[in-house]
């Protein structure tokens, strides 16, 4: 296999064992049968034969053993980690630790005989809202191979989810008999699933300084506009989601290309075009429970005119969707800093569209925009969803089309 195709297979099968640790642990599964379930599937995913899973007791001050992994011998399975404050203040929030780094620490000297035994290889302190819950362990790979970078990456990820989840099952005991608290539940432990997305839309952005926090804010305004065109909540959170992760391509070109300052190469031009298509690749394979997203960011490139990029697609084979993720996302590429120019104003920016309407946007989600920020300029609206995301502080308000003007 190719070695470029290689970081493409990593990314998708790491995609799709975070997608499962998810349903894992946002499942109605007792706790003990629910960790168990999270835990084999992320032994899996690092191919370790030896895993095991913690919770913290704050009143005893230690870590308790939840499910373990490839280790039965006696008193595996009533091991106990001790926990000091003292202790838990150095460890970093969620942020594995190699052996190299534990073997020096007072925490391995006071419990080097239950991670010796466990065969502790990596362990991942797991906090949640700034409160230590619980801890995970690795033993080796299969064949010695070593933990990557990229490893360490998704095992960032993957302490987000279980640090969400054993915090709210800690919830989830307290508050069980009152059914509203229940259902409070119920949507933290959806949003798992959502943290899980934007983490990995933080590792697109960090591709680039230029683009940080890009993928929020073309996921923000598309939710805005889809808003205000009448979708449902549920398709909101569909857009939302494409929004996150329409550059995810980018994660495997090359970082000099896309922070290239200066006028870029024909074949630079088409490795950058290659995104829409890498991402769709890798998202067509991840089974999500909205509809669309590989669709949408797909054609986020595409223009009404029929000139866009990769399929070259016109307005009537364009959903509503891709219309407005497209508008989106390249309004923020105007509106803010890149590489090859500075932002530009936002009167500019207006103009800019304008002068691509009907031909790389869609009017009618260009005036539902238009419409938006025009009331967002005026004041009428109270809780703006644009402005708060832009740095402009512009005093003059651009001139822009009026609500009843044809655009």
């Amino acid at each position: 296999m190719p070695k470029s195709k290689l970081p493409i297979k990593r990314l998708m099968f790491s995609i799709a064992s975070l997608v499962d640790l998810g349903q894992e642990a946002t499942s109605t599964k007792e706790l003990a049968e629910k960790m168990k379930a999270a835990l084999y599937v992320i032994a899996g995913t690092f191919s370790v034969p030896t895993a095991a899973l913690f919770a913290y007791n704050r009143q005893r001050k230690n870590l308790t053993l939840l499910a373990v992994k490839g280790r039965r011998e006696g008193g595996v399975r009533e091991a106990r980690l001790e926990a000091p404050a003292a202790h838990i203040k150095r460890f970093r929030m969620n942020e594995p630790q190699s052996h190299r780094d534990l073997t020096g620490s007072a925490f391995f000297k006071l419990n080097r005989a239950a991670l010796t035994n466990l065969q502790a290889r990596i362990f991942l302190p797991l906090f949640a809202k700034g409160e230590f819950v619980g801890a995970l362990t690795l033993g080796r790979k299969l064949g010695s191979a070593q933990f990557r970078q990229t490893d360490k990456d998704v095992l960032r990820v993957i302490a987000h989810q279980m640090s969400i989840t054993l915090h709210n099952n800690q919830l989830f005991l307290e508050l069980s008999k009152k059914a509203a608290e229940n259902r409070r539940l119920y949507h933290n432990m959806q949003r798992i699933y959502q943290d899980t997305i934007q983490a990995f839309a933080a590792a697109i952005d960090a591709k680039d300084g230029y683009t940080k926090d890009h993928s929020y804010r073309v996921a923000s305004y598309s939710v805005a506009i889809a808003k205000e065109l009448g979708w449902s909540k549920r398709e909101q959170e569909g857009i939302y989601v494409a929004g996150l992760l329409h550059d995810i391509g980018k994660i495997i070109i090359d970082t000099r290309v896309i922070r290239k300052g200066e006028k870029l190469t024909s074949g630079e031009i088409d490795e950058i075009r290659k995104h829409p298509g890498i991402s769709y690749d890798i998202l067509s394979k991840v089974k999500f429970p909205w509809k669309n997203i590989d669709n949408f960011v797909r054609h986020h490139h595409e223009r009404v005119d029929g000139t866009g990029y990769p399929d070259a697609l016109a307005s009537q084979d364009l959903s509503e969707g891709v219309k407005i993720l497209a508008l989106a996302d390249a309004f923020d590429a105007m509106t803010t800093d890149r590489p090859y120019r500075d932002k530009l104003g936002l009167g500019e920016t207006f103009q800019e569209v304008l002068k691509g309407c009907g031909t790389q946007f869609d009017e009618k989600v260009t005036k539902t925009f238009f419409n938006m920020l025009l009331r967002e300029l005026s004041g009428e609206v109270k809780e703006p969803q644009i402005l708060p995301l832009l740095e402009h502080g512009e005093a003059v308000l651009p001139a822009l089309p009026g609500p009843g003007a044809r655009i």
